[in-house]
């Protein structure tokens, strides 16, 4: 009995970890996927002609990588979150950093 219990207890918790695990995504685009975000909450401000365009450029991806979640102070949506979460990711993972 005590086996059995164990072999279901092993066999939902693989279950579980298949169901979690997620397809990879496509990568995020920052112009198609970032700006736009960007360009509805931080404009004019951030964008050319703005007063902090000079300072923090947001139409460059390495001005977002170089602040990171630093956005998320006017940023709330969680969807938007996830998607620059995705980009920083990924922008991380294929090594460029702040040097794009």
């Amino acid at each position: 009995m005590r086996r059995l219990i164990l072999a279901i207890a092993l066999l939902m918790t693989m279950a579980l970890a298949a169901s979690t695990t997620t397809a990879p995504t496509k990568p995020v685009d920052f112009a198609k996927d970032i700006q736009p975000i960007l360009e509805a909450k931080c404009q004019p401000c951030h964008f050319p002609g703005g007063t902090m365009y000079e300072k923090r450029p947001f139409d460059k991806p390495a001005t977002i990588v170089a602040l990171g979640e630093k956005l998320f102070t006017r940023i709330k949506d969680e969807k938007q979150r996830a998607v620059i979460r995705a980009f920083l990711a990924g922008q991380k993972r294929s090594g460029n950093g702040s040097s794009r």
